[in-house]
């Protein structure tokens, strides 16, 4: 008889255990569940140091999952913190939350030198700025807005409760406070917390600490050799210099989103990958025949891999494949959003005051609003300015959602799908909302077939 199928779930096990039940598969008979039943904390422990600290055997660790509740931290921690691919993120949202509190981060060599006092009153006139931007945009809704026929009691402020949030979030500072939730697992974890010990900036660091100290305790062999890495501190120092010898100039381009490199053959190339699959040929053959069809039969086969797509549909993985280069110009708000699409390889510069700002159309046809507004970035540029000689990481606590950055994306057009269908949404933050439409009119001007079946959404 043949053994019986069996699926299940190994519960109230620590994560390292799990992790060796399932890494000793390869090299025993019994079932999981068995193996685990053998298995203690110091066994587990044992193996851990012997098979992936011992003889790098990493991939173990990935069997470890942790959930790790992070609060109270810095938007722009929360930046350097979510710069994991491997990993899951929620953290609490600037469209749909007020952030009405006067916490911020207030890094510890500043608070003790002369700019210390300025630092604090700068910070608070922002938060106190943004929270009443806030109500002065909900109250210009409320008067430029009727309320439906079915909107009683604060239905009708709810209503209009996220329209407000998603203009005044452009005047926060990345200092304000906020919530993150993080799934990882152990190996990206380990790798993860030696990136913060590494990061200049002190908040990052102590973060780092932070989460090693309470992964230990779940965790205790596969985070406990993460250290700052020499190889990233020394490198990232001798890259920034070399790129202030060559590079010392601000950009004088205001382009948004630049296509700055894709493959010619992008459809070719792809029809040779989808047909490669269920051949019997190298690729460079399947290439050959490919290079002599039709261009009605190369249309045909890209066709018919795409056209059944549905709306919660993931088309095929040969899409990933083909590439496209973009450098983008992004208000900081819009990278909150894009940082989130981590299927993707992104090169982000720092935080800066000197790339522009943008101005919420709410807010930019309303002089009253236009007023307060200008407000926060007059302070902001004035405090950045102020502490970036002798703080020049610090500085960047200053920049609000509205300062723009710039970012270079390579994206696979499997990403691309995902990205232009979601972000092009009528929901969406409306400067991301502008970089997908964007995206999308680059793509479809060189290779239209292959945009073809996104579910745009303009």
């Amino acid at each position: 008889m043949p053994k019986k199928r069996r699926v299940y779930t190994l519960r109230d096990l620590p994560p390292e255990v799990k992790a060796v039940t399932f890494a000793r598969c390869s090299r025993s008979a019994k079932n999981f569940d068995e193996i685990a039943d053998d298995m203690t904390e110091e066994k587990s422990a044992e193996f851990h140091e012997k098979w992936v600290v011992g003889y790098g055997h990493s991939s173990v660790a990935e069997h470890a999952v942790l959930n790790i509740a992070v609060e109270n931290i810095s938007r722009l921690a929360c930046e350097v913190l979510e710069n994991n691919r491997l990993a899951s993120y929620t953290e609490k949202s600037s469209r749909y939350q007020i952030f009405n509190s006067y916490d911020f981060y207030f890094p510890a060599k500043v608070e003790s030198s002369e700019l210390g006092e300025y630092y604090k009153k700068s910070m608070k006139f922002l938060i106190k700025n943004y929270l009443s931007l806030y109500e002065e945009i909900l109250e210009h809704l409320k008067s430029e807005n009727k309320k439906a026929i079915d909107e009683t009691g604060d239905k009708f402020e709810r209503r209009l409760r996220p329209i407000a949030l998603d203009s005044a979030r452009f005047a926060m500072p990345v200092a304000m406070l906020a919530n993150v939730g993080v799934t990882m697992n152990a190996r990206c974890l380990e790798h993860a917390i030696s990136k913060m010990l590494s990061h200049p900036l002190q908040e990052v660091q102590n973060l780092g600490k932070d989460i090693k100290r309470v992964s230990e305790g779940a965790l205790p062999i596969l985070v406990k050799y993460a250290q700052p890495n020499i190889y990233m501190m020394e490198t990232e120092q001798s890259l920034r210099k070399l790129s202030q010898n060559h590079c010392p100039n601000r950009s004088d381009d205001a382009s948004e989103v630049v296509l700055v490199d894709y493959q010619e053959n992008a459809e070719e190339f792809l029809v040779s990958a989808l047909l490669y699959r269920y051949c019997e040929q190298s690729f460079l053959e399947t290439q050959e025949k490919v290079k002599r069809m039709s261009e009605k039969a190369k249309n045909k086969v890209i066709e018919e891999s795409l056209k059944r797509l549905g709306n919660h549909d993931i088309p095929l993985r040969e899409l990933e494949h083909v590439y496209y280069n973009f450098d983008c110009l992004m208000d900081e708000g819009a990278y909150y959003e894009f940082k989130r699409h981590r299927m993707c390889t992104q090169s982000v510069q720092d935080l800066t005051i000197n790339n522009g700002y943008v101005t919420p159309p709410i807010i930019n046809e309303n002089k009253k609003l236009n007023k307060r507004f200008n407000k926060s970035i007059e302070k902001a540029e004035e405090a950045f300015n102020k502490l970036k000689n002798d703080f020049p990481a610090e500085a960047g606590y200053f920049a609000l959602n509205a300062h723009k950055r710039r970012v270079f994306i390579t994206l696979h057009l499997l990403t691309l799908y995902h990205f232009i269908k979601l972000r092009s949404a009528p929901n969406a933050h409306f400067t991301i909302q502008q970089i997908a439409n964007r995206m999308h009119e680059l793509i479809k001007a060189k290779h239209p077939l292959l945009i073809k079946y996104i579910q745009f959404k303009k």
